[in-house]
């Protein structure tokens, strides 16, 4: 699994850690690390016997920045000030993913499986429309994503998140005013979107 992705990659990797695959399925996860770019926490899953085919998430870590910054640009002139985060899935990604895979190509691609963290400073007058209006921006990026726009309770609750404690919010005290919960069919049209909360 190493070899499979010093080969890939064409960087070293080192084994953090065996995970332990699913009765009955034939397959094999490590935790792996890259010592050198101080990531740790890598997935890797071969699975199959002859030929076993090899399985990363390691482009997650590698386009995080890209897509970080890629969704504040669509994001910022909707919602105004606002912090992005990008979740780093613990899943792997098909194996037909290529090593140079760009962030648009990334971003559009139903296996990516991205989900997004949006924390918008201000109140809005009208919640639902920004979110409407972010949807068409990513519609017309054809970019296939989920994940949660929230809205802080005040400037104290939007101050508190970090990149961090995005993911643990809930545990931090942090309140919001409302929240939409979304995700995007395969062909980056909106197929769920749950509002909590009222604005």
């Amino acid at each position: 699994m190493l070899a499979y992705m010093e080969q890939k990659y064409g960087e070293s990797f080192a084994e953090e850690e065996a995970l332990g695959g699913q009765y009955g399925k034939d397959y094999t996860m490590r935790r792996v690390c890259n010592p050198a770019r101080k990531l740790e926490g890598i997935l890797v899953r071969a699975s199959g016997r002859e030929p076993v085919i090899c399985q990363d998430n390691y482009l997650a870590y590698l386009l995080k920045a890209e897509i970080e910054e890629k969704m504040e640009e669509l994001a910022e002139p909707v919602f105004g000030k606002c912090k992005v985060f990008y979740r780093i899935p613990e899943l792997v990604f098909p194996e037909d993913f290529p090593a140079d895979m760009d962030a648009d190509a990334f971003l559009r691609h139903p296996g990516s499986m991205v989900k997004v963290y949006i924390y918008v400073e201000k109140l809005p007058s009208d919640g639902q429309k920004q979110v409407e209006e972010f949807f068409a921006l990513l519609q017309r990026q054809a970019y296939v994503v989920g994940g949660v726009i929230s809205y802080p309770l005040d400037e104290v609750m939007y101050g508190m998140i970090t990149e961090e404690n995005f993911r643990g919010d809930v545990y931090q005290g942090y309140e919001c005013a409302a929240e939409a919960v979304f995700s995007m069919d395969e062909n980056g049209k909106l197929l769920y979107l749950e509002w909590k909360g009222a604005l």
